[in-house]
């Protein structure tokens, strides 16, 4: 989810993403135990926008990572 308060999320680094996440859930449990439910909402737009950003380049990486096993398979021959 699109939130304009939000920088670009894809400059920040994997451990910035992963430590703001965490931060987010603190915050998002602290709101829902003093019954702000209002402030939990926005929270979790915002939580949300970073999962999605970290989803994302997991689902980079792991492109990645099935193009190369995919050239490997150009080396590997294996008789009948």
């Amino acid at each position: 989810m699109f939130n304009p308060l939000l920088s670009d999320l894809s400059k920040l680094k994997n451990d910035d993403i992963e430590n703001k996440i965490t931060d987010l859930m603190k915050k998002y449990s602290i709101a829902a135990r003093s019954g702000q439910g209002a402030v939990c909402n926005q929270i979790l737009v915002v939580l949300e926008a970073y999962k999605d950003e970290q989803r994302r380049r997991y689902e980079q990486a792991n492109k990645k990572i099935n193009n190369q096993n995919k050239n490997l398979d150009d080396y590997i021959q294996v008789d009948h």
